[in-house]
């Protein structure tokens, strides 16, 4: 089920509802965001959804604003700020809602895992499980990682404007989304976390490489699991990433 709510700046975001895979009288509820290029039906947010349903959940995907989905968008820049407001506003409505369970499960893709891994820093008593999928941790550390592997992909940043898509959509983006993750730093509060947590990357990731996904995991306190997924970029291609990322998931939450 899909349908338009609107959020905190009263501009509309578009959900998607999927119903658990099992019957069930209320299904344990999960929310998944995607990344700063990316929507809710890219296939690594359809493919973690998908997954979720089959473990028993009732999943809330969803567009944040001035992205490529079909929320509102004013071609200004998503920034992890943006986007956080936007996660914000998606949980306030799921409240209302009869499906509505709290505390939930959060998973999410490259900066849409540093959204949720913010909110459930700030909010540990209302999450059960975090998923962090390619996630990013630090605004300082992705851009060193981006000066140095994609530096046309910078410049782009810098110059502001339209950036294509490696499936050739056109999305704008500029240096705004750096400067505002320069004010992030998801290490320094990790110690909050009391939630199992679930960190899974790409041994080819060329954004959140291996040894920043392992540093995290280092700085846990809590339950947690690390999968580093063979021949896996940063954005789950392969037929054989998306059965790879269902079983790690699969296997986290039905041991």
């Amino acid at each position: 089920m899909k349908q338009f709510i609107k959020n905190s700046n009263n501009v509309d975001l578009c959900v998607q509802i999927f119903e658990p895979s099992t019957n069930t009288d209320k299904a344990k509820l999960a929310i998944v965001c995607h990344g700063i290029t990316g929507y809710k039906e890219q296939d690594v947010i359809l493919q973690t959804a998908q997954t979720l349903t089959y473990c028993g959940y009732s999943v809330i995907t969803f567009d944040t604003r001035n992205s490529r989905g079909e929320s509102f968008n004013n071609h200004t820049c998503a920034t992890l700020s943006s986007m956080y407001g936007d996660l914000q506003s998606v949980i306030n409505w799921a409240k209302t809602q009869k499906f509505y369970n709290e505390p939930f499960l959060l998973a999410g893709h490259s900066l849409g895992g540093s959204v949720i891994l913010k909110y459930a820093e700030k909010y540990p008593q209302s999450v059960t499980h975090l998923i962090l999928i390619s996630s990013i941790f630090d605004g300082k550390e992705f851009l060193k990682n981006t000066q140095e592997s994609t530096p046309e992909f910078f410049n782009q940043l810098k110059n502001g404007g339209i950036i294509r898509t490696r499936d050739k959509v056109d999305c704008y983006l500029d240096d705004s989304y750096l400067h505002d993750f320069m004010k992030h730093d998801l290490y320094s509060n990790s110690h909050n976390l009391n939630m199992p947590v679930l960190i899974i990357s790409g041994d080819s990731d060329i954004v959140s490489r291996v040894n920043n996904n392992e540093r995290f995991y280092q700085n846990l306190k809590c339950k947690k699991e690390i999968c580093i997924l063979q021949n896996c970029s940063h954005i789950y291609e392969e037929e054989s990433n998306k059965l790879d990322l269902h079983n790690t998931i699969k296997n986290f939450l039905i041991p």
